[in-house]
């Protein structure tokens, strides 16, 4: 597991660039930039107008191209919030991606408990919708590039995930299909379902997976977290039969080399998904208050264990 990694844009393929923040932590995520012939395209828009101003300035230094396109990979919050500062671009997003943005970012707060150290930014969003949605597949053609939009089918981390791939490049921007050295959050999401579409992204002919959280990486961090996600759900699954509470399953669960991972007590909305798709309660939300709370609870036993 890398100790750390830096914020900053990294050309990972000719004129084709990763923007990885460092901790990779909940709010943190990563984006893309693709320079095409006239315009360039932008991949996820970050989250609060501090973090989206940096890549924007950091896109100025690769390229004096507008950016013409940006393409959403699922309409979480983080990826989202920065859609305003891209004005002249077409945004394109899978159409359930653009379905559940319109009814808006979460309650102020919400987003203040969940995201404090965020909290004196939040009251600056707005939700900016995509004018461009693909049901299953979309190709763009940007000059000799080819960029493949593919949604997975079912949903996965959220109803609306969608992965970019440049064949020709090799290099795959997962969004949050994909999570490295970060613990993957389904508090949204199909476990079981995920890991199907993670099964699906390893055969696609890529050399370079920017995942939605951590460093860049390649086919073997992917399956490091698709052996997360089968490990929490077959546990989970065990747990469950056996009648334990959720959060008592996730306290008992082992997740050896994995607690290492940062935010390890993402373990919890990640059991208690499995528990609703044991149920076939997928279509209920999860309560995020009493969520965190046990986050917070889980977040306390580890250190206070590791102060033993």
């Amino acid at each position: 597991m890398p100790a750390a990694w830096k914020t900053g844009l990294i050309e990972v393929a000719p004129k084709v660039f990763a923007y990885v923040q460092a901790t990779g932590e909940t709010g943190i995520s990563n984006s893309g930039l693709i320079v095409g012939d006239d315009t360039a395209t932008a991949v996820d828009a970050l989250m609060v107008p501090s973090m989206t101003r940096r890549f924007v300035a950091a896109i100025r230094t690769a390229t004096r191209k507008p950016v013409g396109r940006l393409i959403n990979t699922h309409h979480h919050l983080d990826h989202t919030g920065g859609n305003r500062f891209f004005r002249a671009a077409t945004i394109v997003s899978h159409e359930r991606c653009r379905e559940v943005l319109a009814a808006g970012f979460p309650p102020l707060p919400l987003l203040r408990r969940f995201m404090p150290r965020f909290a004196k930014e939040f009251p600056q969003l707005r939700v900016v919708l995509p004018s461009l949605t693909f049901e299953d597949r979309l190709t763009i053609h940007d000059g000799q590039r080819e960029i493949q939009l593919w949604h997975p089918g079912a949903p996965a981390h959220t109803v609306g995930d969608a992965a970019v791939f440049l064949p020709t490049e090799r290099v795959l921007f997962a969004g949050d299909l994909a999570f490295h050295y970060v613990t993957p959050l389904a508090f949204q999401g199909d476990v079981g379902n995920w890991i199907k579409a993670v099964t699906r992204l390893l055969r696609f002919d890529a050399d370079v997976i920017v995942p939605g959280h951590g460093p860049i990486g390649t086919k073997a961090d992917l399956k490091k977290l698709r052996n997360y996600l089968a490990l929490v759900r077959r546990e989970a699954r065990q747990r469950f039969d056996a009648g334990m509470p959720a959060e008592e399953a996730a306290r008992d669960i082992k997740l050896g080399v994995y607690a290492s991972w940062r935010e390890a007590e993402r373990i919890l909305p990640n059991v208690l998904r499995c528990y609703q798709e044991f149920r076939n309660e997928l279509d209920r939300p999860l309560d995020v208050p009493a969520m965190l709370d046990g986050m917070e609870r889980l977040r306390g036993d580890r250190a206070d264990h590791a102060c033993l």
